[in-house]
């Protein structure tokens, strides 16, 4: 039996610990609990303060190598942000233009595996409200005790259960399988709040920790949302840039149970062939061995140079979600 990890502290808003006595039971609908909790965030509406957060970032692969990092985020509410994460040699900033729906991409190399998880699961996990969503249209958020501290959570279903805090009713703990997940010290940016710990554990090891805080912004620096004028979007990294590699065949597996994600490099030949699939990296050791049988498997379209077929390296993220996608 895997282990999975504990609360690891289940503090509120202004990180105060809630006391399980006076609380009053009732049920709410998981879709609005989760809408409401994301609306919690701050720097997300037009009368809201403008921020910048700065996390230090805590990165764990899957032989326990770890890799520091700064994950920074500036919100001008409903006008701008702009995101700048470096962790090891990776480097990436976006910066989008609210009003004219204009967004700028730019990174030097692949995205390591744990800022990816960081990414796809910060503001909420995205599988198990989408299982939900898909399988328990009526799921309810009901007041519980978990680990001895007091939360509004789902019912656990497939050994999935997200929990909000009752009083602040922003997100406190999401359980995916294998990997659980924990927002804690909510801290107050007007009225909305901004978790000043985030973290991610795979059978009970911490994966991904981003711990830091957030200010008000009384002027931000010039130039800071400028989108240059003569360097091109370059796309999202998980998926090799604005062009990606294009996948025309695979082969399916039957994966192991587990939920997580991996890193594999492929090499591939001038046919389309992956020559030789390298592991950089996995959430979880039992999703090794299939992630690198699958990549192995794939076939992409031939990339021309010149109008030559050439060989080319990608870098191939893969979601290993039971129960489907």
């Amino acid at each position: 039996m895997r282990a999975r990890a504990g609360l690891w502290g289940g503090c509120g808003l202004l990180g105060f610990c809630l006391a399980a006595a006076g609380q009053v039971a009732a049920t709410h609908p998981f879709t609005s609990e989760l809408a409401r909790a994301l609306e919690m965030e701050a720097g997300n509406t037009g009368s809201d303060l403008p921020l910048h957060v700065h996390y230090e970032l805590k990165l764990y692969n899957h032989k326990g190598k770890l890799t520091t990092g700064t994950w920074d985020i500036w919100r001008d509410p409903l006008h701008n942000e702009r995101v700048d994460i470096r962790a090891g040699d990776f480097q990436y900033t976006h910066i989008e233009d609210l009003a004219a729906k204009k967004q700028w991409r730019h990174f030097n190399t692949f995205m390591p595996l744990k800022v990816f998880d960081l990414r796809e699961n910060y503001r909420a996990p995205e599988y198990v409200a989408a299982r939900f969503a898909a399988t328990q249209p009526r799921q309810y958020v009901r007041f519980q005790q978990v680990d001895g501290m007091p939360f509004d959570c789902t019912s656990e279903v497939l050994q999935m259960r997200i929990c909000f805090d009752p009083i602040a009713h922003v997100l406190a703990f999401a359980q995916l399988e294998n990997q659980s997940m924990t927002w804690e010290n909510w801290q107050p940016v007007g009225v909305h709040s901004v978790a000043q710990r985030f973290r991610i554990y795979d059978a009970g090891q911490v994966m991904v920790e981003a711990a830091g805080k957030a200010e008000v912004v009384k002027t931000f620096p010039p130039g800071l949302f400028a989108i240059p004028v003569n360097e091109p979007d370059m796309g999202e990294p998980e998926l090799d840039g604005s062009i990606p590699h294009k996948v025309i065949e695979m082969k399916p597996e039957r994966m192991e149970p587990l939920y997580g994600n991996a890193l594999v490099e492929a090499t591939v030949g001038v046919d389309g062939k992956v020559k030789k699939a390298k592991l950089i990296d996995a959430d979880d050791d039992d999703i090794i061995s299939d992630s690198k049988h699958f990549v192995k498997h794939l076939t992409f379209a031939p990339e021309t140079k010149d109008g030559v077929a050439t060989p080319f390296v990608t870098y191939v993220y893969l979601k290993h979600a039971p129960f489907g996608k």
